[in-house]
């Protein structure tokens, strides 16, 4: 009986909210079974940091995105004191040596010499 039951519950919560994730044909979760801030952390490839700005002028925490010019992803970075801003993750080890350990830790930098 106790099987039954698992399995009757297992089967119920396959797929559904607070739930059990499935897997697609290709042995991936669906995204309609991710959640939004899986997906929608990341805003595009942007020529320049300027567009990148115009395009989303604020952010949250883990949102990034690709900077042509300067080959390299930018991050929103809300701990920095200067207020909130997109950063881009190469940094040098100077400017690096300057940040607060929360504004290190809020994004994940390149120092570069």
């Amino acid at each position: 009986m106790a099987s039954s039951v698992s399995y009757e519950l297992l089967q119920a919560k396959q797929g559904a909210i607070n739930g059990i994730a499935t897997l697609d044909g290709t042995g991936k979760v669906p995204v309609a079974q991710l959640p939004a801030s899986a997906i929608e952390t990341y805003k595009g490839k942007y020529a320049t940091s300027v567009a990148l700005i115009a395009a989303h002028a604020t952010g949250v925490l883990a949102d990034y995105a690709y900077v042509t010019e300067t080959t390299s992803y930018w991050y929103w970075n809300e701990e920095l004191e200067a207020g909130e801003a997109w950063v881009n993750q190469q940094i040098t080890e100077a400017a690096y040596a300057l940040l607060t350990a929360a504004e290190k830790a809020a994004v994940p930098y390149i120092v570069v010499v």
